[in-house]
């Protein structure tokens, strides 16, 4: 029951799950735009907004012939992109694809632009479905935009305030998408998927102190109102308009409580407790070391 894996290697949680399909023995082909380019494993050229490249999944030869079976669906950065991924859920049934897995976040809802667009259209289709529903990603703090001002300004900025948050590694966010991707019954359901533990990014249950105490300096969290850091984002770090505006909502979210939630998805899901953001910091402290 082979699977593709859209967005390429350079979705973690994609790379997790191609490395529990190894371990499975189970095929498995990334598609980007990237293509044969992809040094983590298997790889076609394909291009949501090129609906010629469609079809190069479908060419791959897999072990004793078999069929791509489930699609792991990454949303793109392009207008309007449930357009896109609606045409290709309908290209790839016509090819016998039972089954869809879509990467969204906690603020997806069915019906709602983007991720719950696709959402509803998977439902109304008929496939068999499952939208995953992670929290914040630890990873934000390791190579998103808070990489640059822990290195080497010792502080991370947002507009949270004290809002919690249980961040969850890719890892296992990974895991319960590779769980919905392989198993026997239809999924037909959404997965919020938490951490062990909500934190805030202060001092009491903390992002910033942890961070101080594995990386042996002060790391301060700075709390800027919305307008700030959304200047911030824009001119300091150079972030483009509309993803620094997206991010700011959902931190102004976050900080009106709406990711203070917890559930036993992972657990449930992969047979393993969730990752502590303690022990994600010790495994990628390396990352923060100044230049």
């Amino acid at each position: 029951m082979p699977i593709l894996l859209t967005g390429g290697s350079g979705a973690k949680t994609a790379r997790r799950i191609a490395s529990l399909c190894s371990d499975a023995g189970i095929p498995y082909l990334f598609a980007s735009r990237r293509g044969g380019s992809d040094a983590e494993g298997p790889a076609v050229r394909f291009d949501w907004t090129d609906q010629t490249t469609y079809a190069a999944p479908f060419a791959h030869a897999f072990p004793g012939g078999d069929t791509i079976h489930a699609v792991y669906l990454v949303m793109p950065r392009v207008p309007e992109p449930d357009k896109p991924i609606n045409a290709f859920i309908d290209y790839a049934a016509e090819r016998g694809v039972k089954r869809f897995v879509l990467m969204a976040g906690t603020s997806a809802k069915m019906g709602t632009p983007g991720p719950g667009k696709v959402w509803e259209y998977m439902v109304q289709k008929g496939v068999e479905w499952a939208v995953c529903r992670p929290t914040w990603f630890m990873e934000n703090l390791s190579d998103g935009f808070h990489l640059k001002t822990v290195r080497e300004d010792a502080k991370i900025y947002s507009c949270v305030g004290d809002g919690k948050v249980p961040f969850v590694s890719a890892f296992d966010i990974g895991g319960v998408a590779f769980a919905a991707l392989t198993q026997p019954e239809p999924p037909n359901t959404d997965y919020r998927i938490m951490g062990p533990k909500a934190i805030t990014h202060d001092e009491v249950l903390p992002v910033a102190a942890t961070l101080s105490k594995v990386l042996a300096r002060p790391i301060q969290h700075v709390s800027l109102s919305p307008e700030d850091r959304l200047k911030q984002m824009t001119e300091e770090l150079k972030l483009p308009a509309q993803y620094s505006g997206f991010m700011v909502a959902l931190e102004k979210l976050g900080a009106a409580g709406s990711e203070e939630y917890m559930d036993d998805t992972v657990e449930r899901m992969t047979g393993r407790k969730p990752l502590s953001f303690e022990t994600f910091v010790e495994q990628n402290k390396h990352l923060w070391v100044p230049a």
